[in-house]
């Protein structure tokens, strides 16, 4: 039997109900293309913050609701508000083109807090965004992006990680890195 008295005073938990446990399943990171998304129910006050440059940014995390992969929430995923020209030489932002995607078509002044009400407004939206992988190691800098880019699994699909060139581990292996799915594009609604 296991000698556990040097632990001291442990909390009994709850008993351990193991047939209704689900058991692992084999994850596989979704496909890089077009997705239906659901926008958070809520925005709690920790999805808002500051950029470095000391914009807006919210944390929208959406949930995919189709065409396949229900259920997965591409987590991390953060707009900000500092707008850049675009190709046609109109001022957008991250910010601007989630709400374009979430339906909003009405102005939104450039005062923050009018601008983190809209993306509270869009709790519970559907809308679409282009999504691929990207994986990436913020020890070396090496970033990979793109599922095409990624190596073959042998089955015609791609592996969803990868080895980082320069980084090795304790063992003098390379580092593998996780691909993540992050959006690339949000699509306009209009």
């Amino acid at each position: 039997m296991a000698d556990i008295s040097a632990l001291g005073n442990l909390t009994a938990a709850e008993p351990l109900d193991l047939p209704q446990y689900k058991d692992a399943q084999e994850f596989r990171l979704p496909k890089a293309g077009r997705y239906t998304v659901r926008a958070p129910e809520a925005f709690p006050p920790t999805a808002f913050g500051k950029s470095q440059a000391g914009y807006l940014t919210a944390q929208v995390d959406p949930t995919i609701v189709g065409p396949t992969n229900e259920g997965y929430t591409i987590r991390f995923t953060r707009v900000s508000a500092k707008t850049w020209q675009d190709k046609s030489g109109l001022s957008v932002s991250q910010l601007g083109r989630y709400l374009r995607a979430t339906g909003r078509t009405t102005p939104v002044s450039g005062d923050p807090q009018a601008q983190a009400d809209a993306v509270e407004q869009t709790a519970g939206s559907i809308y679409q965004i282009d999504a691929d992988w990207r994986a990436r190691n913020n020890n070396t800098g090496f970033t990979l992006e793109g599922m095409k880019n990624f190596p073959s699994d042998g089955n015609g699909g791609h592996q969803s990680w990868v080895e980082d060139p320069t980084e090795k581990d304790e063992n003098g292996n390379p580092v593998r890195l996780r691909a993540n799915l992050v959006v690339t594009r949000f699509v306009s609604s209009k």
